[in-house]
């Protein structure tokens, strides 16, 4: 599938960073350069988004990544696990390129695929390179939150994007014993979960042992703005902790705060006399911030608003210490319509996690306007 499927017609461009030039595959001068960076194992950005006048001025703006090229290891991974057999239908979340949609069309068929993409322009462009090339599955310009009931049901799904939960129309479009593969993450990072639906709906399973993350699931074309800043409440309240803040920057100890963390990001920053920080922020306004030097009783850390986010960065290690530091495949996933958990060592276990999910009247409105646009 892959040595029949090249992947040069789908990335005739990409940027090197955000906000360098585009390196275009016409460019004679730097075309060795474009095929080498197309045929390397490397995720390569290919569309950038400068930020409109309008919203120059806001806090955090700044153009704004919206698609890139999967790094093909890891596009190898998501299909070796997403497990395809003859016949399969499969439900691609995040179009992008057509790369992996070429892929999956070259394995099982066109007419087995489906692809959709929240912006109409990657659609299009993918369309015309996948039909040059002899692919023709159905692509649709949809938010992807709420799959493509016109093809339902599938025997695979597989999204290129972050979720913070298994959307339900996923889970309503899913034949008995698909498999679902998808970045289920918090706000601070995640990895690929392999899901198995079964006969009444629910979707169970376990993270894979890899550090990957993808951008998250946009539902309008446009990139988000940032999200307002909300000033704490409250007088600051000063404590001293033993566990290290450089731990925030280990991939698998961030996985696991994030779950004693909902809605929480974190950030490098520098505190008045230039020495770097680990910043805590929640939605609801509450702060921590944690300098790295540590001094006599510890690192200093500073609270403030309605929740004390260190502490739970210091239960999420203590946890994670009396677990013997598990790995990523050792917490798993249980995903209905109405409820969804991850949870430790096994769907039964004390250790478990709430994770967002819509309402059903949320629910029910996205579906009915999924099924008008088809």
């Amino acid at each position: 599938m892959f040595e029949r499927t090249w992947r040069h017609p789908y990335v005739p461009s990409y940027y090197p960073e955000v906000g360098a030039p585009c390196l275009l595959s016409v460019d004679p001068a730097r075309r060795a350069e474009w095929l080498d960076a197309v045929y390397s194992d490397q995720t390569l950005l290919t569309k950038v988004v400068q930020v409109p006048m309008s919203r120059a001025l806001r806090p955090g703006s700044y153009p704004s990544l919206v698609s890139s090229a999967t790094l093909p290891s890891l596009v190898l991974t998501m299909l070796e696990e997403l497990d395809v057999a003859e016949d399969c239908r499969v439900l691609e979340i995040g179009t992008g390129s057509g790369y992996s949609s070429a892929l999956l069309c070259e394995r099982l068929g066109s007419e087995c695929v489906t692809s959709v993409d929240i912006d109409p322009e990657l659609v299009d462009l993918a369309g015309e390179r996948l039909a040059a090339n002899g692919y023709t599955p159905t692509l649709a310009a949809v938010d992807g939150e709420g799959g493509y009931p016109a093809g339902a049901p599938y025997d695979r799904i597989v999204a290129t994007c972050s979720v913070p939960a298994i959307p339900a129309e996923w889970l309503e479009q899913a034949a008995h014993g698909a498999v679902i593969v998808v970045d289920v993450r918090g706000r601070i990072g995640g990895t690929l979960a392999r899901l198995t639906v079964d006969a009444n709906g629910a979707a169970t399973g376990r993270f894979l042992p890899l550090c990957s993350s993808f951008m998250w699931l946009r539902h309008t074309e446009d990139p988000a703005l940032p999200e307002p800043y909300l000033w704490p409440d409250g007088e600051p309240v000063d404590s001293f902790t033993l566990v290290d803040p450089a731990l925030m920057r280990d991939w698998l100890f961030a996985f696991v705060a994030q779950w004693h963390l909902p809605a929480v990001t974190w950030g490098i920053t520098t505190d008045d006399d230039g020495r770097p920080s680990i910043h805590l922020t929640g939605q609801d306004g509450s702060t921590a911030i944690v300098r790295n030097n540590r001094v006599g009783r510890g690192h200093h850390v500073t609270q403030q608003g309605p929740r004390r986010l260190w502490d739970s960065v210091e239960q999420a290690y203590e946890f994670w210490q009396d677990a013997g530091q598990p790995s990523f495949e050792q917490f798993g996933i249980t995903a209905t319509a109405t409820e969804q958990h991850v949870w430790f060592d096994n769907p039964e276990s004390e250790h478990r996690w709430r994770l967002p999910a819509p309402t059903s009247t949320q629910l029910s409105s996205r579906a009915d306007e999924q099924r008008s646009r088809a």
